[in-house]
């Protein structure tokens, strides 16, 4: 009988340390997980006010290149004799505009790699931060496809005139556009062809993906605003 009470006395005394070592353990992965969390959402949320930040700026800049796009067509409509607005035609930069000058947007991909490396949780606000740089890479991709065949225009236009016109040499040697260049500039049909297939190109195709993607990331601030306030 005293064996057997002290058997059981044991086995009660081991039950315990085991259940005090499994709570000791659940307790340490909680307070583990609870850290790593905490971790995890104020990197988010630092990056959050980065993200927001560089999207300001990158809506600034694709402002200012949709008015560099209104300015290139004005100089193309009046290269086709249309009518155009006066106070954004600088008559001095013509020539290089219509021959030389690809605007391309140049925005950097900041944010895209930002939100495409760091360690998400499952919040809203981290949702819309996936969607947000989606949509960088859909706009990226359309961007360069279209500036693609911008150059491509440029450079065969170029090749057209070194092949067919005299004053080509004159004009890239010695930087002269005299008058049978500008009369060529101004009144061939060919050439008025190829200008109106470049302002497409530009006022058609890259204006309205400009367009798109400056109002696809105002709408998208304003909701990652939003998930953000709540996320706090």
């Amino acid at each position: 009988m005293i064996e057997g009470k002290r058997l059981k006395n044991y086995l009660i005394y081991a039950i315990g340390e085991i259940v005090l070592v499994v709570l000791g353990i659940l307790i340490a992965l909680y307070l583990n997980n609870w850290s790593n969390q905490n971790q995890i959402k104020k990197a988010n949320v630092a990056l959050q006010q980065k993200v927001l930040v560089q999207l300001d700026k990158d809506i600034k800049d694709i402002d200012a290149f949709r008015k560099v796009l209104d300015t290139v067509n004005q100089v193309y409509l009046k290269t086709l004799g249309r009518d155009y607005d006066r106070n954004k035609v600088d008559d001095r930069g013509l020539v290089s505009t219509i021959l030389f000058d690809v605007k391309d947007l140049g925005l950097d991909q900041q944010n895209m790699n930002w939100i495409d490396n760091a360690l998400l949780d499952n919040s809203k606000a981290s949702e819309h931060l996936v969607t947000l740089s989606g949509t960088y890479k859909l706009y990226f991709k359309n961007i360069d496809d279209i500036e693609n065949i911008i150059y491509k225009k440029f450079a065969s236009n170029l090749e057209y005139l070194e092949a067919t016109q005299p004053w080509y040499t004159k004009l890239l040697t010695d930087f002269r556009c005299e008058n049978d260049c500008i009369n060529y500039l101004l009144h061939d049909e060919g050439h008025k062809a190829r200008i109106s297939s470049l302002r497409f190109l530009y006022a058609n195709g890259y204006g309205d993906l400009v367009k798109g993607f400056y109002y696809d990331l105002s709408r998208m601030r304003k909701q990652l605003v939003a998930s953000i306030e709540a996320y706090k």
